[in-house]
């Protein structure tokens, strides 16, 4: 079909782009704001919005309804907001890798059956030695450390 003149249907100048994820983060706590900082700087395509989970119960984004009954303090949370899917520890972390080009192929090998469940232990050790890696990295911070029962668990 021949179009002239303003019939003709406007092509975007480049597809459309799912939303970044929403990654939520311990902002009180050094190694996690550390790992943040890391990332955003590997971040050039704006793939990734980081939320300090301090701010997300107060959030009024569509996507706080994903994170309900969630204990965000337990671990890092990744929600996709174009599914409302949320995935937290290891997987979030392949997740986030996967967003940044140097990581992609990594995160894609990582993601495969069998090495998941070892990904997801590795998260939890060194998320259980938090603290003290931001002491050797020079990034501690207060709330290193896991919360009490019921702190930090969306309503």
């Amino acid at each position: 079909m021949l179009y002239f003149g303003s019939k003709m249907p406007q092509i975007p100048d480049s597809p459309a782009e799912p939303p970044a994820l929403i990654v939520l983060y311990d902002a009180d706590c050094g190694f996690c704001t550390a790992t943040v900082r890391w990332l955003q700087r590997r971040d050039h395509g704006g793939r990734l919005t980081f939320v300090p989970l301090q701010d997300a119960t107060a959030a009024t984004e569509p996507w706080r309804a994903a994170i309900a009954g969630h204990d965000l303090r337990a671990a890092l949370h990744v929600v996709d907001p174009a599914s409302g899917a949320v995935a937290e520890g290891g997987p979030a972390m392949l997740l986030v890798l996967g967003e940044l080009p140097r990581w992609r192929l990594a995160a894609r090998l990582a993601s495969a059956g069998p090495v998941v469940p070892l990904v997801d232990v590795a998260y939890r050790v060194v998320a259980g030695h938090r603290r003290t890696l931001g002491r050797l990295v020079g990034a501690e911070g207060p709330a290193c450390r896991l919360p009490r029962a019921g702190h930090g668990t969306v309503q």
